[in-house]
C-alpha cells in the first residue's frame, strides 16, 4: 500500500522548477480549501495554455517522496509530482488498477480543462486520493 504523509516546508523554484512549498496529506473524509484558494498567491498552471492547476502548498508526500520517475510499459518516463488537490483538470478513460505505479491506487488519467493536454492521473483508494501530476507539464506562476 501507498503512504502518504506530511513533510516540512521546502524552497520553491520559479518556472517549474524541482521543489514545493508545503507537502500535506489527505483529511480523513474533511474538505481542503480549492487549489487556489488559501494562502499565497502562487499557482501551478498548464505549461500549454497557463490554466491554475494546483498550488505548490498542495505538494504532498506519497510513499515517502514527493517527487516520483517512473516509465510505463511504453518506455515512456515521466517525472511526477504529488499533489493532494488539483482544478480544472478532467479525467480521461476509466479507472484502472492496472500497471499502477501507487500499489493499492488505481489511476485514471487527468486532462487540462483548457486545452486538453495530458497533465497526469489521478489516484484513488478506499483510503482517500491524491493527483500524480507531470512536472514538466506545469509551471509556477503568481496570480492576482
Amino acid at each position: 500500500m501507498a503512504t502518504v504523509e506530511m513533510l516540512e516546508p521546502v524552497a520553491l523554484r520559479k518556472g517549474g522548477g524541482n521543489g514545493f512549498d508545503r507537502r500535506e496529506g489527505l483529511p480523513e473524509g474533511g474538505s481542503r480549501p480549492g487549489p487556489m484558494e488559501g494562502e499565497g498567491r502562487r499557482a501551478l498552471v498548464c505549461r500549454a495554455c497557463r490554466t491554475a492547476i494546483t498550488r505548490p502548498d498542495l505538494a504532498m508526500s506519497v510513499n515517502g517522496a514527493h517527487r516520483h520517475v517512473f516509465v510505463n510499459p511504453h518506455g515512456m518516463v515521466f517525472e511526477l509530482g504529488c499533489f493532494a488537490s488539483a482544478r480544472n483538470v478532467l479525467p480521461r478513460g476509466p479507472k484502472t488498477g492496472e500497471f499502477t505505479w501507487f500499489p493499492g491506487y488505481a489511476w485514471e488519467v487527468v486532462t487540462c480543462a483548457g486545452c486538453a493536454s495530458q497533465l497526469g492521473w489521478r489516484y484513488t483508494s478506499d483510503r482517500g486520493g491524491f493527483f500524480g501530476l507531470i512536472l514538466a507539464a506545469l509551471i509556477e506562476e503568481d496570480r492576482p
